[in-house]
């Protein structure tokens, strides 16, 4: 079955999102290149960026492009130049707590004058539990990152330097 291209492209995607089990041959096809996994819908954790942002912005065009921005830089400095794999799940995991503890603080900041006690305890447990995933996450980087680097013996009186990986 060949792919649709143009109009009859959108209308296809069109039956697949409202359910026709019938695209699914063209769908598994589409889904062979790793490019169109994430554009249709396949990377979650996007998504949830993607809204979150959406969430924190509203209609503010500045600050939506400002906080895209400020994560490709954060994913940018944390990943490296030649990350591994793990390496870029990991960042992109702390780059996405990271949002949510910003967003956990200017929430509780802002709605602290007027909230009842239970509402401010309910801001703190978040704040709170957004910083604790946040911290997991780089502590887990940090740990790849230490399992990863090569063993190294240094042996001076006999001039001997072995260098292994773990």
């Amino acid at each position: 079955m060949a792919i649709p291209t143009g109009d009859d492209l959108r209308k296809f995607l069109k039956r697949a999102r409202d359910g026709d089990e019938s695209a699914l041959p063209v769908v598994w096809k589409l889904l062979q290149e790793p490019g169109a996994v994430d554009r249709f819908g396949g990377n979650l954790a996007e998504q949830a960026e993607l809204s979150l942002i959406r969430a924190v912005a509203g209609k503010d065009v500045l600050v939506r492009e400002a906080l895209t921005r400020k994560l490709e830089l954060m994913r940018a400095e944390l990943a490296g130049p030649q990350p591994t794999p793990l390496e870029r799940l990991l960042v992109e995991r702390i780059v996405a707590c990271w949002l949510q503890v910003q967003d956990a603080d200017v929430r509780y900041a802002q709605g602290q004058k007027d909230c009842t006690f239970a509402q401010g305890e309910y801001y703190q447990r978040r704040q709170d539990r957004a910083h604790k995933r946040y911290l997991s996450a780089i502590r887990a980087l940090a740990l790849v990152r230490k399992l990863a680097l090569p063993i190294l013996q240094v042996n001076v009186a006999r001039q001997q330097v072995n260098v292994a990986h773990a």
